[in-house]
């Protein structure tokens, strides 16, 4: 069996991503079926008439599209991936009869949307490894595909089948394409890797149950720490990040990885998402001792309403001892917030602004308005607030409270002793000079002074 697997994503903000969700299917179906032939293609490397010539020299049995994203999530651009998608999907049925199933976080998100907007013959939400190895099986030996878990597609009467996922990958395994490494590592100045799947929150926007599902489920440590030598091998890497949705949960795993990585002399800084919450500073020098450099916290508001509003597990005063902490400990930190989201008001932003002054030696990335997406709390709030109505909303589409004036934001927060960098930021000529010196890592701790008008 021929397959090939399609990374569509050339979003580069704000850097260039390595192709993991491709990358773990192509070795779970190389570890379990030794006699496929996998071959990747990445739109990084080649244009749709790149495409085109090589489906033109190529047949496959199966051709499997991986869509990360349906939109840049930035209120201020707005821009929509979905029409880049359909015009890789026109060339692919223009070369090929394969059959075409597409996955990634895009599908899980609008699965039967996209069944219908794409012109696919399956789509696959949620993890793929499993799913699409059966599908592939069924089509070699033209049996049914009916039961296969996690496989949605329509039958010659235009009805949906969906059979729900009750299996789920702990043992994966990931290899790294040496050629893709080395772009990404000089691109975007890191490679990246998955602990757990899974996000057991409940923040009213956040789409991460929906694609990982809400049961978190951990990986081997063991095998992570062999991806992680494997890792620091490609062009002198030194620097990766951990993908998880929030990576400070399973804290009693997460001190077992930490010390497989110290054990093995595995030398490697790293990042991730943390939420702050039940911060401990033995546990946070414990990682930084296995090469914790930079933490994202998914903050979201420096206002107890707000943070109340949007469901976050934690308080101003856990960010607050969180931020001190990482300080203490010397990582680097930053907050990303979201403003005008469910509940905004100017008193909730002024009493965010107010608190950010608590905080020392940080960086804030604010994003304007919630991204309203299917399937969450904020979806069945907007339509009770008659802010959007019953249907598809493929399209980029906000959730803006009434109560607050964003026109307003920079001029308020101009003057901040943090940092506030608004998604409509310029890019920054300090990390191009960076990244072209092969320095690692997201980099925005050399942003952290610089004022709004540099």
């Amino acid at each position: 069996m021929k397959i090939l697997l399609i990374s569509a994503n050339t979003y580069a903000v704000p850097y260039k991503v390595y192709p993991l969700g491709v990358s773990y299917l192509k070795t779970f179906i190389n570890d379990h079926y030794a006699d496929w032939e996998v071959s990747l293609y990445d739109f990084n490397f080649g244009s749709y008439t790149d495409l085109e010539q090589y489906l033109k020299s190529n047949s496959f049995d199966l051709i499997g599209l991986s869509l990360r994203n349906s939109d840049d999530v930035n209120y201020y651009a707005k821009e929509s991936f979905i029409q880049h998608y359909k015009n890789i999907c026109a060339v692919i049925r223009q070369e090929s009869k394969a059959p075409l199933v597409a996955g990634g976080p895009c599908i899980s998100i609008f699965p039967e949307v996209l069944l219908d907007e794409l012109q696919v013959d399956y789509v696959i939400p949620g993890e793929g490894e499993k799913t699409i190895c059966e599908l592939i099986l069924s089509i070699k030996n033209k049996t049914s595909i009916d039961n296969i878990e996690g496989l949605m597609y329509k039958d010659v009467h235009g009805a949906c089948h969906f059979t729900k996922r009750t299996h789920f990958a702990s043992n994966l395994n990931v290899r790294f394409d040496a050629d893709l490494a080395k772009f990404y590592l000089n691109e975007g100045g890191m490679l990246n890797i998955q602990t757990k799947r899974g996000c057991p929150f409940h923040c009213i926007y956040c789409t991460y149950p929906i694609v990982d599902g809400r049961e978190v489920r951990t990986l081997d440590t063991q095998l992570i720490v062999e991806n992680l030598k494997e890792l620091v091998q490609f062009d002198k890497n030194n620097y990766l990040f951990f993908t998880d949705s929030v990576f400070n949960i399973c804290e009693e795993y997460n001190d077992e990885l930490a010390h497989r990585i110290i054990e093995n002399n595995v030398r490697i800084k790293w990042g991730a998402y943390f939420a702050p919450r039940n911060f401990k500073k033995e546990r946070i020098e414990l990682y930084k001792k296995a090469g914790l450099t930079h933490i994202e916290f998914g903050t979201d508001s420096f206002s107890n309403q707000q943070l109340k509003n949007y469901q976050k597990s934690f308080t101003f005063e856990e960010v607050k001892h969180a931020t001190q902490i990482c300080n203490e400990v010397g990582v680097f930190h930053s907050h990303f917030l979201i403003i005008g989201g469910v509940g905004e008001t100017n008193e909730t932003f002024e009493e965010t602004i107010r608190n950010s002054e608590q905080l020392e030696n940080t960086i804030i990335f604010p994003f304007i308005g919630m991204r309203i997406y299917p399937n969450t709390k904020l979806y069945e709030v907007a339509l009770q607030e008659n802010k959007i109505s019953e249907g598809s909303i493929l399209q980029p589409t906000y959730y803006i409270s009434d109560k607050i004036d964003i026109n307003s934001l920079k001029e308020k927060t101009k003057h901040c002793k943090n940092r506030w960098i608004y998604p409509d930021a310029e890019k920054n000529p300090i990390v191009d000079r960076l990244r072209e010196k092969h320095r690692r890592g997201p980099l925005w701790e050399y942003l952290k002074y610089e004022t709004l008008n540099s």
